[in-house]
């Protein structure tokens, strides 16, 4: 990766609309090898897909939940049944298996707290080989970016 791909995913990270000829003028380059260095990053899974990012208290998601989950043991396969079970929820956005006092940590949203208390008996609880379950909600959002420092 050189200079010229940083400039080309720093642009598309702040604007993923831009034309290729747009591309090409913000960066530097001409058509074809912005397109090109483009393909190659997307073939490398350097790019991922392209999305849109909603924003969810907009759509009334006005609980986001931080949860700590604390396995009762460490074996391969209860640690595999466990993220295979989390990956169904829908109200979890994200799931990290993390080092320290907890096993995982999860973001979990919801539309009210009598929603979240839903969420937690139906789904949360029922989650395989976990000891604990430690929540802690969410006040309000400092900072979220997808960009990273490139």
């Amino acid at each position: 990766m050189d200079d010229a791909d940083r400039r080309i995913l720093r642009a598309i990270q702040q604007n993923p609309d831009l034309t290729m000829r747009e591309l090409g003028d913000v960066t530097g380059l001409s058509h074809t090898p912005c397109w090109r260095r483009l393909q190659r990053m997307k073939a490398e899974g350097i790019i991922g897909e392209k999305r849109y990012i909603l924003n969810p208290e907009t759509l009334g998601f006005d609980i986001n939940v931080i949860c700590f989950a604390r396995m009762k043991e460490h074996s391969r396969g209860h640690l595999e049944e466990f993220e295979t079970a989390v990956r169904n929820i829908p109200q979890v956005l994200q799931c990290y298996s993390v080092t320290g006092e907890y096993d995982f940590v999860l973001r979990v949203l919801a539309h009210s707290m009598r929603h979240y208390e839903e969420t937690v008996k139906n789904a949360l609880v029922r989650l395989p080989h976990v000891a604990t379950l430690n929540t802690s909600v969410s006040l309000r959002e400092v900072k979220n970016t997808p960009d990273l420092p490139i």
